[in-house]
C-alpha cells in the first residue's frame, strides 16, 4: 500500500501517488542509522492494507553523532515545528541508552515535553524498546531493570489470557527489561505478551491509547545478524540471537514479519475505528 514520506532522509516524490493516506503518522525517530529506521519502518507500513502518510521528527536538544547533524536539521521536524498540528499516530523508536539512567539521557526533559505534548495532538501512540521503557516510566513510574546478558533474538509471547497467539513473536535487542510483577500491579496496563527470557514485551495502557512494545517489529531478516557480526568485530562480549538462523534468517524472518504486520494493521485499524466514532459523536451533537 502507499507511504508517503513528507520529509527525512529518505523522502519520497508522493506526486505521481494515486492512493491517497488515510491516516497521518508522526515518528519520533532516534535511533543512531536513522535512515535505515526510515526504511525499516515504512517497509512495514507499505506492506499494510492502509495507506499512510508519515512525518520524522528528532529531539534537537540531541547532537547526532552518527552523520551530519546538520541535513538532519534539514530533513526532520522538531516540537517547535509541530506543536499546532495533529496526528492520527505517533510512533518512537528504540534507542541503544537502555542501560543509562533516565535523567541522565541529554535529550530526557525534552522526551517528557513531546510525550506531554502527543497527548494532546496525536491519537494514538506505539512505543518500542527504550522509547517503550521511557514512556512506561513517565506515565506509571514503572523502573527499568538492567540485566546482566543481553537479550537478544526473536522472542515469542507464552501468555494465554489475551487475543494475542501464543506464538507471537518480536525481535529483540537490549540490555533491560520491566519486572511482570510491577506491570501487573498498575490496573491501567494490560500484558498482552510476556515471555519468561525477557519479562513483559507488549502492554497496553487501557486509559490513553498507548501501546508499549519491549522490542524492534521494523526489524528486516538481517539486521540482528548483522549487529551480531558489529559487535563481533568490535570484540564485544555478544551471543548468537536466539530462535534465528545465522545461515538462512528468512526461514525465522517470516515469522516475526507476519507478526509486525498484524501488529502495525491492527494498531491503524484501531486508529481509523476510533476516528470514524469520535466523528460520529461529532456529528450528533
Amino acid at each position: 500500500m502507499t507511504v508517503i514520506k513528507l520529509n527525512g532522509l529518505t523522502k519520497n516524490d508522493p506526486k505521481n501517488l494515486l492512493i491517497k493516506p488515510q491516516l497521518s503518522i508522526l515518528v519520533l525517530n532516534i535511533m543512531p542509522n536513522k535512515a535505515q529506521t526510515e526504511q525499516q519502518i515504512s517497509r512495514l507500513f507499505a506492506e499494510v492494507k492502509t495507506p499512510v502518510s508519515v512525518t520524522f521528527m528528532y529531539p534537537k536538544s540531541h547532537v547526532w553523532k552518527h552523520g551530519d547533524q546538520s541535513k538532519l536539521s534539514a530533513s526532520y521536524a522538531t516540537l517547535d515545528d509541530l506543536k499546532d498540528k495533529y496526528f492520527d499516530g505517533f510512533i518512537v523508536t528504540g534507542a541503544p541508552v537502555e542501560q543509562i539512567k533516565f535523567t541522565d539521557v541529554d535529550y530526557w526533559d525534552e522526551f517528557l515535553e513531546i510525550r506531554d505534548w502527543a497527548h494532546k495532538h496525536t491519537q494514538n501512540q506505539l512505543f518500542k524498546c527504550w522509547g517503550a521503557q521511557a514512556a512506561l516510566f513517565a506515565d506509571f513510574e514503572v523502573p527499568k531493570v538492567n540485566v546482566k546478558e543481553k537479550i537478544f533474538g526473536v522472542y515469542k509471547n507464552q501468555i494465554n489470557t489475551t487475543h494475542l497467539p501464543r506464538n507471537f513473536l518480536m525481535p529483540q535487542s537490549r540490555f533491560s527489561k520491566v519486572e511482570t510483577s510491577i506491570v501487573e500491579s498498575i490496573p491501567q496496563l494490560e500484558i498482552l505478551a510476556d515471555n519468561v527470557q525477557t519479562g513483559s514485551f507488549f502492554m497496553r495502557a487501557t486509559d490513553r491509547n498507548s501501546l508499549y512494545i519491549m522490542g524492534h517489529p521494523e526489524y528486516t531478516a538481517n539486521t540482528l545478524i548483522d549487529e551480531y557480526h558489529r559487535d563481533l568485530k568490535k570484540n564485544q562480549p555478544i551471543k548468537k540471537p536466539v530462535n534465528i538462523s545465522l545461515e538462512n534468517p528468512l526461514k525465522s524472518y517470516i515469522g516475526w514479519h507476519n507478526s509486525s504486520l498484524d501488529l502495525y494493521q491492527g494498531w491503524l485499524d484501531q486508529i481509523q475505528k476510533e476516528r470514524i466514532n469520535h466523528d460520529r459523536k461529532q456529528l450528533q451533537i
